[in-house]
């Protein structure tokens, strides 16, 4: 039994030297499953559960006919990790908020500490009101969903993005469930609150700015009482 798990490693061991060497890069094909059983002198069946796991990981994507390539989507899994622990009742919905009101709020404090582009914000802003709560449900769904998109890539932090793209899916299931719901007047109020954070992020004012998340948050937490 020790043995698979020597050869399995060896795998994974020999692919992270590639990639810390610049030898393979996201969309870089891997060499084939025969090229490294050869190369590492280890078994096929190991190979093949090596590279099944990195795909489980998000690692790499097996393309049929064509081989398998970095992909580096790690978020996918960890998407799936949380919606598991959703459904084992390891965690709740209203933790799953909690956690996005925080870190909306770290967000906007990166956005202030680098002191972001106005021009950019104002982009942010408009191509939200493109699609306010007048619009159609699905359209403001989609839009609170590139709003806080485009906050998180604004920071260039690409952990913090990964981080929030794993819980973007979870999450949007939640809000998505809370705006088809939710009365006008409260689809009004959600959709005022995402103009206020980016009023407050151009006036380069914190305190406000958390307010205004908090204010958003209050209201998905509402909403999720009441069911």
């Amino acid at each position: 039994m020790q043995e698979p798990k020597k050869e399995y490693q060896k795998v994974i061991n020999y692919l992270r030297k590639m990639i810390s060497e610049g030898n393979l890069k996201i969309g870089s094909r891997l060499p084939t499953e025969r090229e490294l059983s050869e190369k590492l002198c280890i078994s096929r069946n190991s190979t093949r559960e090596a590279l099944r796991t990195l795909e489980i990981m998000g690692v790499i994507e097996s393309k049929r006919g064509s081989g398998n390539y970095i992909t580096g989507d790690v978020a996918k899994p960890v998407s799936s990790m949380i919606d598991m622990m959703l459904l084992l009742e390891q965690i709740g919905q209203d933790e799953i908020c909690s956690f996005r009101r925080s870190l909306d709020k770290a967000i906007c404090l990166s956005l202030l500490e680098q002191d972001i582009d106005i021009a950019t914000l104002k982009s942010i802003k408009a191509s939200y009101e493109a699609s306010d709560y007048t619009q159609p449900i699905n359209e403001q769904i989609e839009a609170d969903h590139a709003f806080h998109y485009a906050l998180i890539h604004a920071t260039n932090n690409q952990l913090w993005i990964h981080i929030a793209e794993a819980i973007m899916h979870i999450y949007g299931n939640i809000i998505r469930i809370i705006m088809q719901k939710a009365d006008p007047l409260t689809l009004k109020t959600i959709s005022e609150t995402h103009i206020q954070i980016i009023h407050a992020l151009i006036k380069r004012n914190r305190k406000e700015c958390e307010k205004w998340i908090d204010c958003h948050y209050d209201i998905v937490d509402n909403e999720l009482k009441r069911g």
